[in-house]
This record gives structure tokens, C-alpha cells and sequence, in this order.
């Protein structure tokens, strides 16, 4: 059973232990969390995943202002909890409090070799745009992908 909740600050230890394991290339640090945390609800959605206690997932959304596009700024799920639901679930509560505070469309940046999260954004309606190359370090370019709210 995946329920989900709005991240502590007593989650911060093991969301930066989960950094390090899903993106070495460049993770975030507790004061970054801090930082994002400082957002909710203001500017800033995070929400994270539990499976018997234990945090499986987490997500973060930064919309500086209504009518402006969001930024997805993460969406984590360990390898183990993959495939049941949870980075869906996560971007369906991104969308939802982006929508209700008025972003006119979303951003984000996946790696390109990452076909799962490429497939799932695609099926959500999100449009391939460009490509960042090196964003996660030599040789693993981005792609840039956006979808317009209506």
C-alpha cells in the first residue's frame, strides 16, 4: 500500500540519501531541500511516497507566479517501487496544484535514456522540445519536454 504526504524537514537525511543513489551527477544537499521546503506552499509542491513507513518516492514542482509555466524539479521513485503507479500518481498532483494556481504549462527535463519517465510523460500529453546537452553530465543530454494547460 503507496500512500503519499507533504515531505518534514525530519525526511530531509533520507531524500538526500536517495540523491545520491538516483542522481549522482549532480544531487541535492540538505540545504537545497531546505530551500525548496521554504516554497510550500507558496511558490512550491513536493510530495513524497511511503510503502510500510518507509519513503519509496518524492516530487517537487516550482511555479514562480500564475500565468507562467512550472517547473517540474524532480520525480524520484526507487528502483524497487517502479512501474506500480507512483511517478503517475506524482504527476497528476503536480498538475493539479500547478492548474489550480494558474501555470499556463508545464516544463521539464528528463535524461534521454530514461524511456520509462519518456513514455509516461508522453502518454500524460507532454511534447518534446529540445534537448539540453550534458545536463547530467558528459555524454547524458536532456530532453526538454512542456505541456500546455487549456
Amino acid at each position: 500500500m503507496i500512500s503519499y504526504r507533504q515531505p518534514i524537514a525530519l525526511d530531509i537525511p533520507v531524500l538526500v540519501g536517495y540523491e545520491k543513489e538516483l542522481f549522482p551527477y549532480s544531487p541535492w544537499n540538505s540545504a537545497q531541500f531546505k530551500e525548496e521546503f521554504a516554497g510550500i506552499p507558496r511558490s512550491r509542491f513536493m510530495s513524497v511516497a511511503e510503502s510500510d513507513n518507509r519513503i519509496v518516492g518524492y516530487c517537487g514542482v516550482f511555479l514562480p507566479a500564475p500565468g507562467v509555466e512550472a517547473d517540474i524539479l524532480t520525480v524520484a521513485v526507487l528502483t524497487e517501487f517502479r512501474r506500480q503507479g507512483i511517478a503517475r500518481e506524482f504527476m497528476r498532483q503536480i498538475e493539479q496544484w500547478s492548474e489550480e494556481r494558474g501555470a499556463s504549462a508545464m516544463m521539464l527535463e528528463v535524461e534521454h535514456t530514461n524511456a520509462a519517465a519518456i513514455e509516461l510523460y508522453q502518454a500524460l500529453g507532454y511534447m518534446r522540445i529540445s534537448v539540453r546537452m550534458n545536463y547530467y553530465g558528459p555524454g547524458s543530454d536532456a530532453l526538454v519536454m512542456r505541456k500546455e494547460f487549456t
